[in-house]
């Protein structure tokens, strides 16, 4: 799925003919390159495809923390959402098979550059330890106690997400540095 994500907006980036930028106006973006070695920044196309494929990743990993916190305030809020506890405990297992699915397909991501192979399974290690995660806030549903393994249970796993996301932004680090820019000639020293 995601493969076919990327593969379809990389298609599509490069279809487009680039627009002349009117002068006197300000983007909150950097430039869409023109050229692939225009400058000394500019990512090569296919790891400049997979950023895309990062960009999809981190946005499914912010969801499902969304998910996550969204099923446990249902929970808190159960007198006035009026969620069971059988629904409340098959929300949180539905969130951790759609983690554990999403886990494979990170690891399988297609198009992931050998200058990027080590930062993507610093990635897969973060992401493998999302649905164990799940399971403890699972157990923390189960616990006979007043919610304090559960809450304790949904922050970690929120900082399990941080992880994940500081895992992007090392590879993003990668990217720009180094061994993944073009140049038109010299050094990237």
């Amino acid at each position: 799925m995601i493969a076919a994500m990327v593969v379809l907006t990389y298609t599509f980036v490069n279809s487009i003919e680039p627009a002349a930028s009117p002068t006197g106006t300000t983007s909150d973006g950097p430039p869409f390159p023109t050229s692939p070695t225009s400058s000394s920044t500019t990512l090569p196309p296919e790891i400049a495809a997979f950023m895309v494929t990062l960009d999809v990743i981190e946005n499914q990993a912010e969801a499902f923390r969304n998910q996550i916190d969204q099923i446990n305030t249902d929970w808190e809020t159960r007198s006035t959402t009026g969620i069971s506890y059988s629904d409340t405990r098959t929300a949180f297992e539905g969130a951790r098979d759609a983690i554990a699915d999403w886990e494979t397909d990170v690891a399988q991501a297609a198009g992931v550059p050998p200058s990027l192979a080590a930062a993507h399974v610093e990635l897969l290690i973060e992401v493998a330890d999302l649905a164990p995660k799940v399971d403890d806030i699972i157990a923390g549903l189960e616990a006979p106690d007043d919610g304090t393994l559960r809450r304790t249970a949904v922050a970690e796993f929120s900082t399990e997400i941080d992880q994940v996301l500081d895992a992007i932004e090392a590879i993003r680090e990668v990217a720009r540095s180094g061994g993944a820019t073009t140049t038109t000639g010299g050094s990237d020293a």
